[in-house]
């Protein structure tokens, strides 16, 4: 028998969602999002796919991220809905326990619209805590990733290839066939993983486009993967919740408290003091 994602009720906790991700690394939570709140991000994001153009493809990492797949960042600056979803608290409960052990706080590493189109092959196989390099790796996991379906993810059209247990694995091992599942879930559910377990992009062979919002968390002390301060524009930013501000990088990162100093710091001060103006 192959490999199986561990499958958590909409109704379940942050706690419940924390214990899979020890357990396997991967876990899905179906009906996560309500249908209203799925509709209103396709709903909003909509006119900025219109609008996409395909990337030119030069390089090894454009073809990491697919000539076929549609992409977009600044998803703050382009849906009003995406907040809520951002601080959600049984998101939040699980970036605490798994990102707080080695950080005073996290942040937004990206949000990315992510919409795998007819004719894209499958992503590589790997690991987003390296998108950071190997010294920082004591303090895994780097990252936790939160995939909320806006579409069907099916074998078919690329749902995200997993590996679970991978997070536990050492780094030079590969995966058998066996050991390789997909995250096969409906509009609403989400697959959350740590930034340790092995996972890609899957081929869409259907043509039936797969839409998926990927949000990601990182310890405050790291550079996020997107820069959110020129992504999303500051009249934008003035008008979200406090704690969406903090995760977009409108804080001090204070380390004090273990042995640490002050980063990110404006004018010798917090760039809360931007929000202000």
């Amino acid at each position: 028998m192959g490999a199986t994602v561990e499958r958590l009720s909409g109704s379940c906790s942050g706690d419940d969602i924390n214990a899979a991700l020890e357990t396997d690394g991967v876990v899905i939570v179906e009906n996560f999002l309500a249908p209203d709140i799925v509709n209103a991000l396709n709903e909003e994001l909509q006119p900025y796919i219109d609008a996409s153009k395909p990337r030119e493809q030069k390089s090894m990492y454009d073809d990491f991220l697919g000539g076929y797949t549609v992409r977009l960042h600044g998803i703050a600056a382009k849906s009003s809905s995406f907040p809520d979803v951002l601080i959600d608290p049984r998101i939040m409960t699980v970036m605490d326990s798994q990102l707080k052990p080695n950080c005073t706080d996290y942040r937004l590493s990206s949000a990315e619209l992510i919409e795998i189109r007819g004719g894209e092959t499958a992503q590589p196989i790997h690991r987003d805590d390296d998108s950071w390099p190997r010294v920082a790796q004591s303090a895994a996991p780097l990252v936790v990733n939160v995939m909320i379906a806006l579409s069907d993810y099916s074998a078919e059209n690329g749902a995200t290839v997993v590996v679970p247990g991978s997070h536990k694995w050492d780094r030079a091992r590969e995966p058998k066939a066996e050991e390789i599942t997909q995250a096969v879930m409906s509009p609403g559910s989400v697959a959350m993983f740590t930034g340790q377990t092995l996972h890609g992009g899957g081929q869409n062979v259907s043509g039936v486009p797969r839409r998926g919002l990927s949000v990601s968390y990182c310890h405050g002390w790291l550079v996020p993967v997107e820069n959110s301060w020129l992504g999303v524009p500051l009249e934008t930013v003035r008008t979200l919740p406090e704690r969406a501000q903090s995760l977009l990088g409108y804080d001090l990162y204070d380390g004090t408290s273990r042995g640490g100093g002050l980063i990110n710091m404006y004018e010798v001060g917090s760039p809360r003091s931007l929000l202000d103006g």
